[in-house]
């Protein structure tokens, strides 16, 4: 063969090998690329954001969490399974996870699941599993271990404020008496409708409501009435006329009415000290219309034991002092409420002479009744509210 053919022999089995080898740590590489993409992907499955995301938006919730518990609106089911109407909220929400507060063990751990910012479950993870990965990635794999519906769960909830003559649809459906909030009315004002035709805010919340409703508030013509939103409240303020000085707002009032005489009687006849019958109710009851709940009430505390344990006194002069008269809203011709302070002096009998101050600060509402201008409400004014 002669030495330049053994060279030659030498030379291409060389290259053969070098080929081989070549191919053969290619396909090491590729198997190890591959390796290392998998096991980086594997490692952004099992955060716990991630996990969770792939859990509730691309699975059926109800395979993990019973829904018969959650409570939703009637405004919400439009025909729909709870499950439809889950599994299409957390398909198309945003979803965020925050750890509980009482979640401590690490391996069992407890994340809250707010959808569209409202709290809707729990779930409690399992991470005894662990996966070890390029010899310096170790994670957990996660495995869910339950998922509840959160004891405060807190679907959307939508807070309507609207004048009484109006009609307020949440997602086509009308609101009824039976949807107002509890103790959310203003009982001035509803007192002031019992004997003057005149609407009163009316408070209505829709709680269960799985995402922002569509609402419409039409008037009695069922003309649209536009509305102001802010958040998940929305308000249609009454039509009324506001008036800060009393001096402009007597010009707007009708007739003649002594509201600084009348919250000083009521004054007096609370702490037993108004003159007359019944001590002091036959002259108190002149400011009011009989047989309406101020007057009831009036009457309960003349004939009742409360008024028997008023501390002895006596009244200090000037008995009254910085009285101030403001903050009018005239409703109509025949209805308007204003804010009265007043500061009354005594001093205990009985207690070393002591000296009181017994503020009164309230909001009365007065209504046009056969001639007259009446008490029909008194409010309590505190933090400014």
């Amino acid at each position: 063969m002669g030495k330049y053919g053994e060279y030659k022999y030498q030379k291409n089995r060389f290259k053969k090998f070098l080929i081989r080898y070549t191919i053969v740590l290619t396909i090491l590489m590729i198997i190890f690329l591959m390796y290392v993409v998998n096991s980086l992907r594997t490692y952004e499955r099992l955060q716990v954001d991630t996990f969770l995301n792939d859990i509730l938006k691309k699975e059926n919730i109800s395979k993990y969490v019973d829904l018969s518990s959650l409570q939703l609106s009637e405004f919400e089911k439009n025909g729909k399974s709870k499950e439809e109407l889950i599994n299409n909220l957390l398909k198309n929400g945003e979803i965020e996870f925050k750890l509980n507060n009482e979640s401590i063990d690490l391996t069992y751990p407890i994340y809250d699941i707010y959808v569209n910012k409202n709290l809707l479950f729990n779930v409690k993870l399992n991470g005894e599993k662990k996966v070890k990965r390029l010899a310096i990635l170790t994670f957990q794999d996660w495995k869910v271990e339950n998922i509840k519906i959160a004891n405060n769960s807190q679907l959307y909830v939508c807070n309507i404020e609207v004048p009484s003559n109006l009609k307020v649809y949440v997602n086509g459906k009308i609101l009824t008496e039976e949807h107002k909030k509890e103790g959310g009315q203003n009982e001035g004002l509803i007192a002031v409708s019992k004997y003057v035709d005149i609407p009163y805010l009316i408070k209505y919340e829709i709680s269960g409501l799985l995402g922002e409703p569509e609402v419409k508030i039409e008037d009695e013509n069922g003309k649209s009435v536009d509305y102001k939103k802010e958040n998940n409240s929305i308000k249609v303020a009454l039509d009324k006329e506001v008036i800060e000085n009393k001096e402009e707002a007597m010009k707007k009032i009708k007739g003649s009415v002594n509201i600084e005489q009348i919250a000083k009687d009521w004054s007096l006849y609370l702490t037993n000290d108004l003159k007359g019958t019944l001590h002091g109710f036959n002259n108190i009851s002149k400011y009011l219309i009989k047989d309406s709940d101020i007057y009831k009430d009036a009457r309960k505390w003349a004939t009742g034991v409360d008024i028997t344990f008023v501390s002895k006194h006596t009244l200090d002069n000037p008995t009254f002092t910085n009285v101030k008269l403001n903050n009018f809203t005239i409703y109509n011709e025949n209805a308007f409420s204003c804010e009265i302070y007043l500061e009354k002096h005594l001093t205990l009998s009985n207690v070393r002479s002591k000296k009181i101050n017994d503020i009164m600060n309230e909001r009365m509402f007065f209504v046009f009744y056969q001639g007259q201008w009446k008490l029909v409400n008194m409010q309590s004014i505190t933090n400014n509210n």
